[in-house]
């Protein structure tokens, strides 16, 4: 959120959450973005594969991916972080703090 002496400003957490998925999306090695958490969790946790917190004017993500077979899982999360950093960054102006990444699942279907 920021101010000026024209307004106040506000960027939904829903336009940070596409910024990040479009730059999650364009990373090879990454086939879905997605929460594979066990029943109980889903039933008293939110289910969202991307989430937001908010800490003033800095905010961190939390993204679930499943990562492809074949492709280095670090490698893949790292390319993941910096992406994302740099795209809601640059998209919005908004410092992000930190990208957490959980790998949820691995793929093995061959395309």
């Amino acid at each position: 959120m920021q101010k000026d002496n024209v307004g106040l400003l506000r960027i939904s957490e829903d336009v940070v959450i596409k910024i990040a998925a479009s730059a999650i999306n364009e990373i090879k090695g990454v086939e879905a973005i997605k929460s594979d958490r066990g029943i109980l969790k889903k039933l008293f946790t939110r289910d969202d594969p991307i989430r937001i917190r908010i800490f003033g004017d800095v905010i961190e993500l939390s993204v679930d991916v499943v990562v492809k077979y074949g492709y280095k899982v670090i490698s893949v999360c790292e390319k993941i972080q910096q992406a994302v950093k740099s795209s809601v960054q640059e998209t919005t102006g908004i410092t992000v703090s930190k990208v957490n990444i959980i790998v949820s699942g691995i793929s093995f279907e061959k395309k």
